[in-house]
């Protein structure tokens, strides 16, 4: 009688937790400096990242401001992705005597962070400077074409410290720390310079009486137009696809103090796609008190990631700062693996202007 000898894989479910990391971790290296191409950041808050959003929006802003975001996703996992940006846009007036007319165009400079991996392994970090002209169409301003230049600098990498590798992970003993990986200790920091262009149409009519139509705009914006080479392997050469963006909108007025609006986003890199539907309600709250609260404008809505994620924003603005806050709701097939926690993205701006109303521009 033969005897049977079975095998048996440890029950042991932080073993089990830490071979699925490792497996998607490897899988994100691989893709990443390979031939799967690793894709740019992106923030559900796309009107308060502008300068991310379009170069051609630093000739937007009518008053210097300076703006931060941060984005946390997928936090119940044990490798969240953050992205973190710090803007800034300085407006450029023919005469300070020409303003709120006679604005010509803005300068801005952003620098932002990428941070994903267990153990913050994989990171990205840009700065960039802008420079946008704005073209009025008619005497009135009612439209204005705005043209924007960005040039920056990006630095990736990856630190090779903590990474468990999946040779380093037998069906006995578990993780082997003694193992060495064959491609450990490969990588190497890429540092590159990065060119954006963009275009963004802006449509203001004067208002009088009960026009529905408030506002309009439009923009088209092209990332990576050098194709700079991201690869993190010396030898290797993996040139950064181009990344197209469309925006744009139009703003109703529903009465002398609510506004209501309707939204697209739409990108593309590579072979990849997003669309995003979306609608903003506004509403002026008036306030006794005067000074920078004087005008106040609520704001709630909502996008459609499609095939992604719901996401629900709400923003608090004023004349002298902004105060977002935005949630997204995954409804793809991830959404059995973050345990229902979502992603959250908040922003915080000020705006170095005169006790002016607030707009609602979106």
């Amino acid at each position: 009688m033969k005897k049977q000898v079975q095998l048996h894989w440890p029950n042991n479910q932080e073993f089990r937790e830490k071979v699925r990391v490792c497996c998607l971790i490897v899988v994100c290296i691989v893709g990443f400096n390979y031939n799967l191409q690793a894709q740019d950041a992106v923030f559900s808050q796309f009107y308060n990242t502008s300068l991310y959003l379009n170069p051609a929006l630093a000739g937007f802003e009518e008053n210097f401001t300076i703006g931060v975001s941060h984005r946390s996703q997928w936090r119940s996992l044990n490798f969240p992705y953050t992205t973190s940006q710090v803007s800034l846009i300085l407006p450029y007036y023919e005469s300070k005597h020409t303003k709120p007319f006679g604005h010509i165009g803005g300068f801005g400079v952003s620098v932002y962070n990428d941070v994903a991996g267990e153990n913050k392994n994989f990171k990205t970090t840009g700065a960039n400077a802008s420079f946008a002209y704005n073209l009025p169409l008619d005497k009135q301003y009612v439209n204005q074409i705005s043209f924007g230049l960005q040039a920056g600098i990006i630095n990736k990498r990856i630190d090779s410290d903590g990474l468990q590798w999946g040779e380093q992970y037998t069906p006995f003993l578990g993780f082997d720390p003694s193992t060495t990986p064959s491609d450990g200790e490969t990588f190497d920091p890429r540092t590159f310079l990065d060119i954006n262009s963009g275009i963004f149409w802006f449509h203001n009519p004067i208002q009088e009486g009960r026009k529905i139509i408030k506002s309009i705009n439009s923009g088209f914006s092209v990332a990576h137009m050098n194709h700079p080479n991201e690869s993190l392997y010396e030898e290797d050469n993996n040139r950064l696809p181009l990344l197209y963006k469309y925006h744009g909108g139009i703003v109703f007025n529903l009465s002398q103090k609510a506004t209501i609006s309707a939204n697209i986003f739409s990108s593309q890199q590579d072979k990849e796609w997003q669309h995003n539907l979306g609608s903003y309600l506004s509403y002026k709250l008036g306030s006794n008190t005067g000074g920078q609260f004087k005008y106040v404008i609520a704001r709630i809505g909502g996008w459609y990631r499609i095939e992604d994620s719901f996401i629900f924003l709400t923003e608090f603005e004023t004349s002298a700062f902004k105060v977002a806050f935005s949630y997204d709701f995954n409804n793809s097939s991830l959404r059995y693996n973050d345990r229902g926690i979502g992603t959250y993205e908040v922003h915080l701006s000020m705006h170095f202007a005169d006790l002016a109303p607030a707009k609602s521009r979106y």
